[in-house]
């Protein structure tokens, strides 16, 4: 077999010829370091998350850290709010009670229960015992959903901030899923993803932005900027969204009212969700010293944080 050097326009029509074939297969040659449509990339990024395995961390003035191993359980903490463990249907919590009036309410009850009736005194002992394992420290096995009741119950119950399950429908606890959902406009190039996304889209009770957006931010929170990262097998490892700084007076008028510069305060730290260990978490281990959570404890927790 003899070997002939093609002339230019014999290889202008081969390399005419492959192209064809390559659309035809569905299929169109991407230059290398060109740009596509990164909506697409984003949502096949999140598939690693389905798999109910993996862990991860998101901060912004405080970070929440917590791991995923389904279907035997969860561990997610907390800077505010409480640390919650799930192992199968056991429910483990730690939880700091009154937050930032922890200590003042010790001292209330220090002073009280010298001058108190008796039947006043013992519910003031009942208290301080309820404190010594609601301090932020301690472990305590409780019921999932009296707590729910005791947030229901009142609007300053601690309990209003219980984490999200993670289940086999809904694996994603990260709030990342939310954000891609909320996308506008992205670009991919290799592995990075680069564009904005619209806040005011993002589910309020996730606490991931302000409770609203368009309030505090203005025409901004609509285009915040974003990027994020993909390990070699294209899964999601980190995304970090850039919020605005808010409005020096809140968006009491209608969007068109606002100009898109309208003063605002500096921004604060971005929200940055990073995950890792897909398919090597381990499943939560449960804590050998946690005890019951007494009764009683439920009621105080209905009006916490006052």
């Amino acid at each position: 077999m003899v070997l002939r050097k093609l002339t230019p326009a014999a290889a202008a029509a081969v390399t005419a010829t492959l192209a064809l074939a390559a659309c035809a297969n569905g299929t169109t040659p991407t230059p290398a370091g060109a740009t596509a449509d990164g909506k697409p990339v984003l949502q096949q990024a999140l598939q690693g998350l389905k798999g109910g395995n993996y862990t991860f961390t998101r901060s912004q003035e405080g970070t929440v850290s917590g791991s995923v191993h389904l279907p035997d359980g969860s561990l997610m903490e907390q800077p505010y709010g409480p640390t919650v463990l799930r192992s199968g249907k056991a429910f483990f919590m730690r939880y700091r009670i009154h937050a930032d009036g922890y200590e003042q309410y010790k001292q209330l009850y220090e002073k009280y229960k010298r001058k108190a009736a008796p039947a006043q005194a013992a519910e003031i002992a009942k208290a301080e015992k309820i404190m010594t394992v609601l301090d932020g420290k301690h472990w305590v096995r409780a019921d999932e959903k009296r707590l729910k009741a005791a947030a229901a119950e009142e609007d300053q119950s601690g309990m209003e901030s219980l984490p999200p399950v993670p289940t086999a429908a809904q694996p994603d606890v990260t709030g990342a899923g939310a954000l891609v959902g909320a996308v506008v406009r992205a670009e991919s190039t290799g592995t990075a993803v680069t564009g904005t996304l619209d806040g005011t889209k993002v589910d309020p009770g996730l606490n991931l932005f302000a409770n609203d957006p368009y309030y505090f931010y203005g025409p901004r929170a609509s285009a915040m900027p974003f990027e994020a990262t993909l390990d070699a097998q294209g899964r999601l490892t980190k995304i970090t969204v850039h919020v605005p700084g808010m409005l020096q007076a809140p968006a009491s008028a209608p969007p068109s009212a606002i100009p898109s510069d309208a003063p605002t305060e500096a921004p604060g730290a971005p929200l940055v969700i990073a995950i890792s260990g897909y398919g090597t978490t381990a499943a939560p281990t449960v804590p050998a010293d946690a005890t019951e959570l007494d009764p009683a404890a439920y009621e105080l927790l209905t009006n916490d944080v006052d």
